[in-house]
């Protein structure tokens, strides 16, 4: 088979260029041909691997078999060449050009992509131009931070919709209204072969901090040796609050201010990476930190096995759907992890994670007294850590992870059923449940639950009627049973109208209804004022409220009513007093339900393209008592939330 793969790949850093490259090796080695189009030599320093030409090498293979792996890469625009105004790297652009050519040349049956911006983006285009089907796969960050952006969204939803095939995750995409047909579940997989090879050689931390400072390395501060006899704490991957990073400064402050003597090895990068220096050195921890820049995958297994423990403390983490593959490689290499409890509860192992015999878990890493505790334990017995992770090596993979063979042939399957699906193949799915069923059911779970078996009978006719998409015929199955709960002679308990009134919202704040008929998420400005003072003051702007809002009454207590609905419990439904709930569509759909004051309904009413903030801010002062910095934090915070926009 030959495959035009458009994808994050090495020298960028991340779970999606690592398993990238994973993929087209293991496509490689089984026979296929794969050319690589990818923008990621033009990577930011933030986020570049640093390779030596031996790694580099390892970007392009050939096989035995005839499969091979072949690089088509972007190069930056020169200035004479870049006129455009304004300017800006073209990376869609250039992609879906070199993907379209690459895609002729070698005659490709398929096209794949990994990650919405610009892969996808690129690879859809590119499909269209040439006839060729298109597999297509999201990550986290790009269905939820990208696919919620209001300039952004009706772009990737499109290729969403238009894909010959999607790769998501069972209940990640279902609300756009896309054939469950055209979906296909991610394999689970473990990690790749190498972390678990016994035979492979630390890493010589001192050559690698030697060799990179003598290149003039810029991430390199402590060129120092590290003392091999110390345990070792590390930490790889990006950068950030929400990873734990300053949670584990401030643990380790703690270590050493009770005399515990230790080496921090850190492999990272990001755009906090100078904060988190500084974060180091006002802990006072600066001569006991060694810093590495980003290494590639195939390097890393090195990286762990110079560790005594290796920590993923990742918490509260803005994206729910993310699932690291960290914690996986770091028990695959048979170091000791160090992990969140938030991430423990993500794995697919989890049942079989045992605190103090096979990992160690860290119920919440903002807790600097509990978080130390568990470092002074590995620093303090750090064979006691060594067996630890040997325990946990025995349970990393598990049985259901696929090998690295099994990926490309798990691939294979789903690029054959995306060729025969554009050659006009019947479709075929295991699925028996329609996804307009699995939507309600998901969405509606306390009144389905009230109704038991009626629910086929309301629902017959609106699922029979014609419609634009799942999505569609799901709000008609709800509109039918709202309807049928609210009918007097229905016999059903006085909880049944408030909680499927609730669960209706709910339902419509997941289900892409409006974009299909020209509706947009915020509405054009029309005649709205422009303000050419540069740059515009904030009491000038003229916010607008989204078109995706539902601002409605529901009983105060409708979550503990839907909770007891849904449990079977007996509910006193005697308690009619009402609150206001903002329900919200965003564009990745992944509706939010917040309940709101009095003012603030108020002020999504006035955020209508025409009133200033002022203007809305003197309202509510003179109305509400709120002064004016409460007013300017609720606008903020709405505007975080995507209900209101500047």
């Amino acid at each position: 088979m030959r495959i035009c793969a458009v994808v994050k790949y090495p020298p960028i850093q991340g779970g999606v260029s690592a398993l990238s490259y994973r993929l087209v090796m293991s496509l490689a080695a089984a026979g296929h041909q794969v050319s690589v189009v990818t923008n990621a030599d033009e990577v930011e320093d933030d986020y570049r691997i640093w390779m030596e030409p031996a790694d580099r090498a390892k970007l392009e293979a050939t096989f035995p078999n005839g499969g091979s792996v072949t690089l088509v890469a972007t190069s930056p625009l020169g200035r004479k060449h870049a006129a455009h105004i304004p300017d800006h790297k073209p990376f869609a652009t250039k992609l879906a050009a070199l993907a379209t050519e690459e895609i002729r040349r070698i005659d490709a049956d398929v096209v794949f992509s990994y990650y919405l911006e610009p892969y996808g983006l690129a690879a859809h285009l590119a499909a269209a131009w040439t006839g060729r089907p298109h597999v297509v796969q999201h990550a986290g960050s790009d269905r939820t931070r990208l696919l919620a952006h209001p300039d952004l969204s009706m772009a990737y939803r499109e290729v969403l919709r238009r894909a010959d095939l999607i790769v998501a995750n069972p209940g990640t995409i279902e609300g756009y209204g896309i054939p469950a047909e055209r979906v296909a579940s991610m394999p689970p997989r473990g990690a790749p072969v190498g972390f678990s090879d016994p035979n492979v050689t630390p890493l010589d931390v001192n050559a690698r901090i030697a060799a990179l400072a003598a290149a003039g390395h810029p991430w390199i501060t402590n060129t120092a040796p590290m003392p091999d006899e110390l345990p070792t704490i590390g930490i790889y991957g990006k950068l950030s609050e929400f990873k734990g990073s300053y949670d584990l400064v401030a643990a380790l402050r703690r270590c050493k201010e009770s005399g515990r003597r230790f080496n921090l090895l850190v492999m990272s990068g990001g755009y906090q990476r100078e904060r988190f220096l500084r974060a180091v050195d006002t802990a006072g921890l600066a001569e006991t930190t060694w810093t590495l820049p980003f290494m590639p995958p195939w390097r890393v297994p090195e990286f762990l096995r110079a560790l005594t423990a290796g920590c993923f403390l990742e918490r509260d983490f803005p994206v729910p759907i993310h699932s690291p593959g960290i914690p996986r490689e770091v028990m695959a290499a048979g170091t000791c992890l160090v992990v969140s409890r938030e991430i423990a509860d993500k794995q697919y192992n989890r049942d079989e994670l045992r605190h103090g015999e096979n990992v160690l878990v860290v119920e919440n890493p903002v807790d600097t007294d509990e978080l130390s505790r568990v470092l002074d334990r590995i620093i303090t017995d750090p064979e006691a850590a060594r067996a630890i992770g040997k325990a946990g090596a025995a349970v990393a993979q598990g049985p259901d992870a696929t090998a690295d063979e099994g990926l490309g042939e798990a691939f294979v399957r789903l690029f054959e059923r995306a060729i025969a699906a554009k050659a006009g193949a019947a479709p075929s799915t295991t699925d028996d449940v329609p996804a307009w069923q699995r939507l309600v059911n998901r969405f509606m779970p306390a009144t389905v639950a009230l109704l038991g078996d009626a629910v086929d009978g309301i629902v017959r006719e609106a699922i029979t009627r014609p419609a634009v998409s799942e999505a569609h015929r799901a709000y008609a199955a709800a509109n039918a049973i709202v309807d049928a709960v609210g009918e007097p002679d229905a016999g059903l308990p006085p909880v049944a109208e408030p909680a499927a009134l609730f669960e209706r919202d709910l339902l419509w704040s997941h289900l892409d209804l409006e974009s299909l008929h020209g509706a947009t998420m915020f509405p054009r400005r029309g005649a709205a004022p422009l303000v050419l003072s540069d740059p515009v003051s904030w009491g000038t702007r003229a916010p607008v409220a989204s078109n995706t809002i539902r601002i409605r009454p529901h009983r105060r207590d409708v979550e503990t009513l839907l909770a007891a609905v849904r449990a079977g419990a007996p509910y006193d439904a005697a308690d009619d007093q009402q609150a206001t709930f903002l329900f919200l569509k965003r564009g990745d759909l992944d509706g939010k339900v917040v309940r709101i004051s009095t003012a603030t309904e108020e002020v999504l009413r006035l955020c209508d393209g025409q009133t200033r903030i002022a203007d809305i801010t003197a309202r509510l002062v003179d109305q509400y008592g709120i002064d004016e910095a409460a007013v300017e934090r609720m606008l903020l915070d709405l505007v975080d939330l995507r209900a209101i926009r500047l």
